[in-house]
């Protein structure tokens, strides 16, 4: 039993996060398209990689179950809403790669968050998103 605690604490590894100042996070309300378009840029010369369960799919959303990522309208919270309940993936479920000084491109749609046109007429949003890049392997 001690041996295989062994082997899988060899296996783990942690992964070397980036400086704050070498990427950048932008995002920008588009209301009139009813989501938040999101960059995530590379002032590095090394590739960095971001967890496909962090960043949002083709489709504007999260499959994903999201508990940093959540939508201040007013005085409300929304959270983010995901296609799936809850997700297990050994090892991960992989990772979208950042080459170096490119930008990685995503939106998040209002309906994410509940009612697209509610959301589109409040006079405040604020949209929490977290990215934690690190240096792919």
């Amino acid at each position: 039993m001690l041996a295989m605690l062994a082997a899988l604490a060899s296996c783990a590894t942690t992964r070397k996060r980036p400086p704050a100042d070498s990427f950048r996070l932008e995002i920008a309300d588009r209301a009139d398209a009813r989501r938040f378009e999101l960059s995530l840029t590379s002032l590095d010369v090394r590739a960095m990689c971001i967890p496909v369960e962090q960043w949002p799919g083709p489709q504007g959303g999260f499959a994903f179950p999201q508990n940093d990522t959540y939508l201040q309208v007013d005085a409300q919270m929304l959270p983010a809403s995901s296609s799936l309940f809850s997700a297990f993936c050994p090892g991960g479920c992989g990772e979208l790669r950042i080459a170096p000084k490119t930008t990685l491109r995503g939106v998040i749609n209002y309906a994410t968050f509940g009612d697209a046109e509610a959301i589109a007429a409040a006079p405040q949003r604020e949209l929490h998103f977290i990215a934690t890049p690190y240096y792919c392997r």
